[in-house]
């Protein structure tokens, strides 16, 4: 989670305070979240924002960010990083 709130916002490019776990991304029950390597960095106001609009894959769709291919990016950086001790 570190890793993903080390990066700027993905909506304003601001500095990022939240990982959001992108909740059409995977599979998920009652009270439970997505998959870590399924986040994205936001700023407090654009992760209310995402959560206010509540058709989450419209909105992304809308905004013209590939979210979930950022998340896989970033994740698969996070263990290349990881794995080379980095």
């Amino acid at each position: 989670m570190a890793h993903v709130r080390g990066h700027d916002c993905l909506l304003c490019r601001g500095p990022s305070s939240d990982a959001h776990h992108l909740r059409h991304a995977g599979l998920r029950g009652m009270g439970m979240k997505v998959c870590d390597s399924k986040t994205i960095p936001l700023c407090r106001l654009c992760h209310g924002r995402v959560h206010q609009h509540g058709n989450e894959e419209k909105f992304w769709i809308i905004e013209g960010i590939d979210a979930l291919q950022w998340a896989n990016d970033s994740y698969s950086q996070w263990v290349e990083n990881k794995e080379n001790g980095r």
